[in-house]
């Protein structure tokens, strides 16, 4: 089978556990990834997926929602089960306060490949590894850690950062065990090799580049675009009050913009001298403000043209962000219809992880 997916509603993670383990009767997982809601954390739902797959390695994190193949739903357990037929083997590690972004990567690394027989073996058949990683997102620190994983090895990782529901619980898991202010990576040796692919559904607003001039990483605020107080010169570049501009963050985000590729930045909330953003912005950084385009139709070409084959697993990480918009525009079930022609989880992410920390983008992982 080499791939299953599930979606499960259950009264507690034990009850959800006994249902992934009825539904994955005849599978042998060699790596079970879920999403799960954040209500289902007070229950321990790595602990109890642990208990009903003892052989099986195990990763996750918390959910504001979730996706399931055509579905999109809230308060359940997407899950993935990977077996031997897709990914040979897998090494899972955690790394715990990255808050303190004080990354030893280097050995992490070597450790995981060493795994798998070394840097020559990874080079040698770089197409089959892939990593995938899951931040708990209040310890903010997705730029500076894959700044560092950047310079540590040479796999690459995507992934997303946990979100949660109005409980406001964020956790990431590995096999039976939660976490928070940690940051969880797994290399897979894949079968038949992976994609991935992005698409951030924004396109450049104004051809004029502002540059960072003062920014505080750590906190993720902007203070000055080319030494202007930063609303400002967003207000004149979308051409409205200054006192309105929080009604545009969404719609018309940030933007790093890289031979033609974007990374999207996008504002969150106005404070007193300066703009936090979901995802920081380092003083002499270029940017140009985008704006929002037909997620549905932009998906799906992203889609098509990478997925020219039958994959044997998708999975989507999702911003929250375009969640919301699809929700508000009604075409969520547009949205999901995409991903019904494969089997495919994913969830609702506070930010993506490719070639760095980025938002307001869906950045998928395909098994072939």
């Amino acid at each position: 089978m080499a791939i299953k997916t599930l979606s499960i509603k259950a009264t507690d993670s034990q009850d959800m556990a006994q249902k992934a383990k009825t539904a994955l009767k005849d599978f042998n997982a060699e790596l079970l990834l879920f999403f799960a809601s954040s209500f289902y954390d007070t229950s321990s739902p790595a602990k109890e997926l642990s208990i009903a797959f003892p052989h099986s390695r195990i990763i996750g994190s918390t959910s504001h929602s979730e996706y399931c193949n055509s579905s999109y739903t809230d308060n359940s357990v997407s899950i993935m089960a990977i077996d031997k037929q897709s990914v040979e083997d897998v090494c899972i590690q955690v790394v715990e306060n990255i808050e303190q972004k004080n990354f030893n990567l280097h050995s992490l690394m070597q450790q995981m490949e060493s795994h798998f027989g070394g840097q020559e073996e990874i080079f040698n058949h770089f197409d089959r590894y892939v990593g995938i990683i899951l931040f708990e997102t209040t310890a903010k620190a997705e730029e500076s850690f894959m700044d560092a994983l950047g310079t540590a090895s040479d796999i690459l990782f995507v992934g997303g950062s946990s979100s949660c529901t109005e409980n406001n619980i964020s956790k990431v898991y590995a096999d039976g065990k939660s976490y928070t202010k940690a940051a969880v990576l797994a290399v897979l040796k894949t079968v038949n090799g992976y994609d991935v692919l992005k698409t951030q559904s924004a396109c450049i607003f104004s051809q004029q580049k502002l540059t960072v001039t003062k920014s505080d990483m750590s906190q993720r605020i902007v203070y000055e675009f080319d030494h202007r107080p930063c609303g400002e010169v967003y207000a004149e570049v979308l051409g409205v009050p200054k006192d309105q501009i929080q009604n545009y963050f969404v719609s018309n985000p940030l933007g790093i913009v890289v031979d033609e590729e974007i990374f999207v930045r996008t504002f969150d909330k106005i404070q007193k001298d300066g703009i936090t953003l979901h995802c920081g912005l380092p003083e002499g950084s270029e940017i140009n403000v985008l704006k929002i385009g037909d997620i549905i139709a932009d998906t799906k070409k992203a889609l098509d043209t990478t997925i020219t084959y039958t994959p044997a697993g998708v999975i989507n990480f999702n911003c929250l962000y375009r969640t919301f918009e699809t929700l508000n525009k009604e075409l969520t079930q547009q949205y999901c219809s995409l991903f019904g022609h494969y089997n495919s989880i994913g969830f609702s992410t506070s930010g993506e992880a490719f070639l760095g920390h980025i938002n307001e983008t869906s950045t998928i992982l395909v098994i072939k």
